[in-house]
């Protein structure tokens, strides 16, 4: 079995803007650390998930995780190996769950 590195992530949720005065305020950023292993998607094949929006986006990498889905998370950020960017979808299983990025 091919042993793989953990790694920590930073996990980005946006939580809650508002209307003030008329205009639409952003919501405060918030961050989170997660432990668990990054793998690249292989060129050879292409895997598609529907984004939040639900446009079809090419997977690039997916980071697995023994901790629970974080409702409004959009960006991902392991700097030990230099992965900085938006979450596609984060996917709930029995066991574990995956990031798309």
């Amino acid at each position: 079995m091919v042993k793989r590195n953990a790694h920590i992530a930073t996990v980005t949720t946006i939580s809650g803007g508002s209307v003030v005065n008329g205009e639409w305020v952003e919501g405060q950023p918030s961050t989170s650390e997660v432990k668990g292993h990054y793998d690249p998607v292989n060129n050879s094949r292409a895997v598609l998930k529907k984004n939040s929006v639900g446009n079809e986006v090419e997977v690039h990498g997916e980071f697995y995780t023994r901790s629970k889905v974080i409702p409004g998370a959009t960006h991902l950020l392991i700097a030990s190996i230099g992965i900085d960017v938006n979450i596609i979808s984060w996917e709930q299983y029995q066991s574990h769950s995956i990031i798309f990025v």
